[in-house]
């Protein structure tokens, strides 16, 4: 059976999105199982209760990223959602959901390996780089709608 996608033009020039955004799905995914692997295994960290120590802990940061994954996913499958219900220029929508998703993976690969300043450095442009994707993505699709 040939999936929907290829039976309806429409979603079919979107492709490029939906895949990445099964990427970033995965990813998440990924996350969560490494987050109980790594992030509790070494009984620096429990289930259920508030993170310990800070980021110079592995187990710290693989958790906060996990959390901070969960916290955007929903957001970006929304207005990717929304973008191609509204019709936004599918061209601009792909772009917009694979830079996202590249700097996503970017930012998650940043923060385990606890590289820059814990505030304005490597992390926070590319946390606030992927944001600013979805942020494009809700204003073309607001403009889209309205006009």
């Amino acid at each position: 059976m040939d999936p929907i996608l290829l039976s309806v033009p429409q979603l079919a020039a979107y492709q490029p999105a939906l895949a990445a955004l099964i990427i970033l799905c995965l990813a998440v995914l990924t996350q969560g199982f490494l987050a109980g692997v790594l992030g509790l295994a070494g009984g620096e960290q429990v289930a259920g209760m508030p993170l310990k120590g800070d980021h110079g802990l592995r187990s710290f940061r693989i958790l906060r990223t996990y959390g901070n994954s969960t916290e955007n996913l929903p957001v970006m499958l929304a207005t990717t959602g929304l973008a191609i219900i509204a019709g936004v220029s599918a061209a601009l929508v792909n772009w917009l959901v694979i830079l996202h998703v590249g700097i996503r993976l970017a930012y998650w690969a940043i923060y385990y390996s606890g590289v820059g300043k814990v505030g304005g450095g490597l992390r926070t442009i590319s946390y606030v780089g992927a944001f600013m994707m979805n942020v494009m993505l809700a204003f073309a699709t607001a403009f889209w709608l309205l006009f």
